[in-house]
C-alpha cells in the first residue's frame, strides 16, 4: 500500500478506479486538481466520474492510498456523492474558495 503524494500526479491517476473506504468502487478518475499554493496542502483532489446518470464528484486525496492500481480514499460513498461541484481554473488548480469548500466538506483542517 503506498500513500498518494505529489509524485503520483495526473497522468498516473487519470483512468484509475477510485474506491471508497469500504473498498467499494465509486467511479473512474477523470482529472487531477491541485490546491492553491497558499493552502500549503500536500495533496490535491480528483474528479471522479460515477457514470452518465450520477455525474462527477470532487474527492480530496488526503490519506488516499494506491493499492494494485486502485486509489482508495478514507471517505464513504455518501460523503463523496454529496461533495461540492464546480469548475477548476484552467491550470487544474482549484480556486482558494473552492479548495476551502472541498476541504471543509471532507473535514480536513487548513494550514
Amino acid at each position: 500500500m503506498s500513500p498518494y503524494s505529489e509524485s503520483t500526479y495526473s497522468d498516473e491517476l487519470v483512468g484509475r478506479a477510485l474506491h471508497a473506504r469500504d473498498h467499494r468502487p465509486v467511479g473512474r478518475i477523470t482529472a487531477v486538481y491541485r490546491y492553491p499554493a497558499e493552502l500549503d496542502a500536500p495533496c490535491g483532489a480528483v474528479a471522479v466520474s460515477a457514470g452518465l446518470l450520477r455525474g462527477s464528484y470532487i474527492v480530496d486525496l488526503a490519506q488516499a492510498r494506491v493499492v494494485d492500481g486502485v486509489l482508495t480514499v478514507p471517505h464513504d460513498r455518501r460523503t463523496i456523492s454529496s461533495a461540492p461541484r464546480f469548475r477548476p481554473l484552467p491550470d487544474n488548480t482549484l480556486s482558494p474558495g473552492d479548495a476551502a469548500r472541498v476541504r471543509e466538506h471532507y473535514r480536513i483542517a487548513g494550514p
